[in-house]
């Protein structure tokens, strides 16, 4: 047997947190902030890791600019921009909750059965400083399919859409075409799951709300989760020292455009 986790599978989400607040995430009050945050965050501070100045927006490099006047269609300034990014003020108002993906790039398989998957968590060390630094040590373990299946429920109860998946990492300097071809709705919530490879590390899973919208943060309460989650160390996680055995039935596979 080919020992191999699927590519669309999440065995457990992260949720990296300061000990002040990781009580409230256990009691299922989901804090999440707008789009917006992470753009004036990197903006004010020039922290980018946690800020994202380009979060939820159109990309172009090496663009040929032409701007012109509406009435007279005079050409008002002509040249080349090495980067033009454009973003909706509507959409940078949905609230996220930013997640680490545990999958396919941080798992190594050491054996495997008919039901089950034995694996470790291993990043490069680069990966895990970063982390850290960001971040800090402190952080919750998720049982990805079931944490899911309530937010889901709960959603459904409040009559909020939302989409849930991976983040896609791409080189920002490059215009790919997969990339662009999303960018012909800045109002699309596809657009908010694009980030630079620079942050490739966060490997993260996010939670928008697609038809919420605020200027601070939203509270989503899906209710107690203590029986979901597990307090760990970042450093710990991710020392080679834990082996995990995964339950087959319980990887959550084709959470990409989850709704």
């Amino acid at each position: 047997m080919k020992s191999q986790i699927p590519n669309d599978a999440t065995a457990f989400l992260l949720k990296f947190v300061k000990p002040e607040y990781e009580n409230d995430f256990i009691q299922g009050k989901l804090r999440m902030n707008p789009l917006s945050y992470f753009i004036e965050r990197e903006k004010e501070t020039g922290d980018r890791g946690v800020g994202d100045a380009l979060e939820a927006s159109a990309v172009y490099a090496d663009v040929e600019m032409t701007l012109m006047d509406p009435e007279t269609d005079e050409v008002l300034v002509k040249g080349k921009a090495e980067r033009i990014n454009i973003h909706s003020n509507d959409r940078i108002k949905s609230p996220v909750l930013c997640m680490y993906s545990v999958d396919k790039d941080v798992l190594q398989v050491s054996s495997e059965d008919e039901s089950s998957i034995e694996v470790f968590p291993q990043i490069e060390k680069n990966e895990l400083e970063k982390l850290i630094s960001d971040f800090g040590d402190n952080m919750l373990i998720i049982n990805a399919k079931l944490f899911m299946d309530r937010v889901k429920e709960k959603c459904e109860e409040l009559q909020i859409d939302f989409k849930a998946g991976k983040v896609k990492y791409y080189d920002f300097s490059k215009n790919y075409s997969d990339r662009v071809s999303k960018y012909l709705d800045l109002d699309s919530s596809d657009i908010c799951f694009i980030k630079d490879d620079y942050f490739k590390a966060q490997n993260e899973y996010r939670l928008l709300l697609e038809n919420v919208s605020t200027e601070s943060y939203h509270i989503l309460d899906i209710g107690d989760i203590s029986d979901l989650v597990t307090k760990f160390k970042i450093s710990d996680f991710f020392s080679g020292r834990y082996k995990i055995i995964l339950k087959k039935e319980m990887i959550e596979v084709g959470t990409e455009g989850f709704k």
